[in-house]
């Protein structure tokens, strides 16, 4: 057997040793390009995290079309609607979390709520109901910062609903005026009287019956002086 000289053999080893550091070099850039495929580039942004659904007026994303502060209990109640002002919902916001109500009124606008802070503070919501000068308000009370919607509905035939305190308790009370005609046509007829209420509804009184609603206390801002105020006719 012939024996294979010494520089042979060591050139031999050498380029085992180069092949096999090719394929294992190989083999690793391999594996670095598949790894930095599945990865997301450094330069794409991650998504925004979701805010969650919107808030829907009916079919169509709320708007908001005012918003009232309430310090006493560090709430904001806002007005919400769809663009033509239906399907109306009231969003009370605070630290405690969030409160959405949904209003039966067929339009609002930017001035159709008010709210008065209290020992038990409220938001009236009116809009109009029907023809001419007819009202309707719903009314949301805050109790030491637990809403809620009353069920009773407060109505106006002559044009005016507001929170106003006018029996002294330190509650706002709901404000209307009523037409007083008689027989007389409603076209025609000025006759006009304030109707205060609680704000769950019960009556506190009348005013008399004034020839003109200018001729109201407090007009333009109607303020019944409770002492005067007597039974409501049925």
């Amino acid at each position: 057997m012939t024996r294979t000289s010494k520089p042979v053999f060591v050139a031999v080893v050498v380029a085992v040793l180069v092949l096999a550091t090719t394929l294992g070099a190989t083999l690793v850039l391999r594996q670095l390009r598949e790894t930095a495929s599945a990865q997301p580039s450094s330069s794409t942004p991650p998504p925004n995290p979701s805010t969650g659904p919107a808030q829907l007026c009916g079919q169509a994303e709320c708007l908001k079309l005012t918003s009232v502060a309430m310090p006493q209990f560090k709430e904001t109640v806002e007005l919400l609607a769809d663009a033509k002002g239906h399907f109306a919902r009231l969003r009370v916001t605070s630290d405690r979390g969030t409160v959405i109500f949904s209003s039966q009124l067929a339009t609002v606008d930017a001035h159709s709520i008010t709210c008065e802070e209290g020992k038990i503070s409220a938001c009236l919501l009116q809009g109009p109901d029907g023809d001419d000068s007819d009202l309707i308000g719903e009314v949301f009370t805050d109790d030491a910062g637990a809403w809620r919607q009353t069920s009773i509905p407060f109505g106006s035939d002559a044009g005016y609903l507001a929170l106003r305190d006018v029996d002294g308790d330190g509650t706002p009370d709901v404000v209307t005026t009523q037409r007083r005609c008689g027989d007389t046509p409603a076209a025609s007829c000025t006759k006009v009287a304030a109707a205060v209420f609680q704000l769950m509804g019960d009556p506190i009184g009348c005013t008399v019956t004034y020839a003109t609603p200018q001729q109201l206390p407090g007009w333009p801002e109607v303020a019944p002086v409770a002492s005067k105020l007597s039974a409501c006719p049925s």
